[in-house]
């Protein structure tokens, strides 16, 4: 899968972008960055994550993805800090992966098999096919979680690694944090 840019982040995988679709402020992951179905796929197509055209998700179909989401965050999130995931988000997330496996087709291509939601599968398919694909990679020893939000991005950056999803959204947000609070520390 390729690498995508959303919102001036790139988190480098597409499975990353749609476990990215809050807009949360600290750690809760309470707003969703998408009112509904249709914005949705709007902010998976900007991404190149899904072909255009496909027909917005309903409310119970929203229901599920978001599930999905946050089952597969909790997964990736506890990976990324070298703890074992929650039993009910992994078998979750199991279930997912392997239905839209049973139904998939492929293709192969000069780097292996490429796995595509089979005749069946949809939006949904698609998704859990794509964390799969995430999680298979090797470089998921590079997976933090942002230091003041919820966004999982991969770090291929030569450095100590970066603490922030970017620097717009969550880095100058805590420098100008603890810059306030060094100066009312201070005499």
């Amino acid at each position: 899968m390729q690498t995508i840019k959303v919102s001036g982040m790139t988190p480098g995988h597409p499975a990353l972008a749609f476990l990215n679709t809050v807009t949360d402020d600290g750690k809760t992951r309470k707003h969703d960055s998408f009112a509904d179905g249709a914005e949705f796929i709007a902010i998976l197509e900007d991404a190149g994550f899904v072909p255009r055209g496909l027909p917005p998700p309903g409310p119970g179909q929203m229901t599920a993805i978001k599930g999905l989401r946050e089952a597969g965050h909790a997964v990736l999130s506890a990976m990324a800090a070298g703890r074992r995931p929650g039993r009910e988000e992994a078998l979750t997330l199991e279930a997912a992966i392997k239905s839209a496996v049973q139904d998939a087709s492929f293709a192969l291509g000069a780097k292996g098999v490429h796995l595509m939601p089979g005749p069946l599968g949809g939006l949904y398919d698609h998704l859990a096919l794509a964390l799969f694909d995430l999680m298979q990679r090797t470089d998921l020893d590079r997976l933090p979680e942002c230091g003041r939000c919820t966004h999982l991005f991969l770090d291929h950056g030569r450095g100590p690694g970066r603490r922030w999803c970017s620097m717009a959204r969550c880095g100058n947000r805590a420098k100008v944090e603890s810059f306030r609070a060094r100066h009312r520390a201070a005499p």
